[in-house]
């Protein structure tokens, strides 16, 4: 039986959003789906099996707990094609650690897949590589989050089935969850984004563009330059450096479109874009193009729409 095996990351009981890239991928791969998490009343669709092991969520993050629960499912089920971990701290700590414990070909930062390659980004985001494995399988993989979510996967409730481990000694002990900074919105989540660049010009023009996404129901997005000089928070950056995203309409305002950032919106449905400059790369991943300075044409925009 073919299958590929998702490591999903569990915390504080929350089944991650991250995990839905790896049920992305496996919707393009060949064979059945199995989701492998903690003790939990966590239900996953779309998949053919869940394996819920006996173990608390602490131990499950540990990468000496998992090499146990591995050897356990191979027993029953044989190898799976692919190992894949979400692109986190968690799947970076563990992933590495199976694919050298067990002599499995391993690749990180999995950000796409075409016509059989696996690709990844290599010299600051400068290039992509593609890899296909020469070795036999298992193959290890962890997932970029974002960039396979929107994909959709198999139909229908799975199996479920419990998975007991006896851990005779555990080597590390858990001591707290340090959560990050809660962001003041998730971008990867929206419908439409509005997002603005380096023509922007300067931090007193921003406000005018928090209207106009207001107006147009948009949620208010930006390139690089914009959040590194601090006009807008981190959470709202759109690059492989921020988020990656996929709306049903991207509204680039003044941004020209480096590799970086067109990495992070290209498989957005719709790609309206404005520039002043008709030779911006972003024109050529656009579906519409506007040539012509972003403030005229959110001035236009502003009166069409009125007070909204």
């Amino acid at each position: 039986m073919s299958y590929n095996l998702c490591f999903a990351e569990v915390r504080r009981g929350k089944f991650e959003e991250k995990n839905f890239d790896m049920l992305g991928l496996c919707s393009l791969l060949e064979g059945q789906t199995f989701v492998l998490l903690p003790k939990s009343e966590i239900e996953v669709k779309g998949v053919e099996r869940i394996i819920e092991v006996d173990l608390r969520e602490e131990s499950f993050l540990s990468p000496l707990s998992l090499v146990v629960v591995f050897e356990e499912v191979r027993k029953r089920y044989g190898d799976p094609e692919f190992l894949l971990f979400p692109h986190s701290s968690f799947g970076m700590d563990v992933a590495p650690y199976m694919a050298g414990y067990f002599g499995f070909s391993f690749l990180s930062d999995l950000s796409s897949e075409r016509e059989g390659l696996l690709l990844k980004p290599f010299f600051s985001e400068k290039a992509l590589a593609g890899f296909q494995f020469e070795a036999p399988p298992p193959y290890v993989l962890t997932v970029r989050s974002g960039s396979f979510k929107g994909l959709a996967r198999k139909e229908g409730m799975p199996e479920r089935e419990q998975l007991r481990i006896a851990i005779l000694e555990e080597k590390r002990s858990f001591v707290e969850y340090v959560s990050e900074e809660t962001p003041d919105v998730d971008i990867s989540k929206a419908d439409f984004l509005l997002s603005i660049g380096r023509g922007v010009g300067s931090r007193e023009e921003i406000p005018s563009y928090e209207i106009l996404a207001q107006r147009l129901k948009a949620t208010l997005s930006a390139s690089r330059p914009v959040i590194d000089k601090m006009w807008l928070p981190k959470s709202r950056q759109v690059g492989i450096s921020g988020r990656t995203v996929r709306p049903k309409v991207y509204f680039a305002m003044g941004i020209s479109g480096s590799f970086q950032h067109i990495q992070g919106m290209k498989d957005a449905e719709c790609i309206i874009a404005v520039n002043r400059d008709p030779n911006a790369p972003i024109f050529q991943y656009a579906h519409f193009g506007v040539v012509e300075d972003m403030h005229r044409v959110r001035d236009m925009l502003l009166e069409l729409l009125g007070k909204g």
